[in-house]
């Protein structure tokens, strides 16, 4: 059976907790915050599909940010692992959950 290869993935900056233990804030507080754009998005996920098919490894996703969940294209990215059959965990604040 082939072993996971894991990929921790930021995808965006966006997050409306501001927690003191986040390092996005932590040097900057007015900083411009990032996102990757749906496009960076589907290249950076073949990507890394490719270098699995390569290294004979089963990827795993780790969703991450600021807050995931807040990135536009979020449901759209887990309907993609969702139709390619690629697990994932979302990881930070889970505010938006409740």
């Amino acid at each position: 059976m082939k072993q996971y290869f894991s990929f921790q993935w930021h995808i965006t900056d966006e997050c409306d907790q501001r927690c003191r233990h986040c390092y996005i804030f932590s040097g900057d507080a007015c900083k411009k915050l990032d996102s990757m754009s749906w496009a960076q998005m589907e290249d950076t996920f073949y990507n890394c599909l490719d270098f699995c098919e390569v290294y004979g490894r089963l990827p795993y996703f780790y969703l991450t940010g600021g807050d995931p969940i807040l990135h536009p294209d979020f449901w759209r990215l887990l309907a993609l692992f969702k139709e390619r059959g690629v697990p994932f965990t979302i990881m930070g604040n889970p505010f938006h959950f409740y």
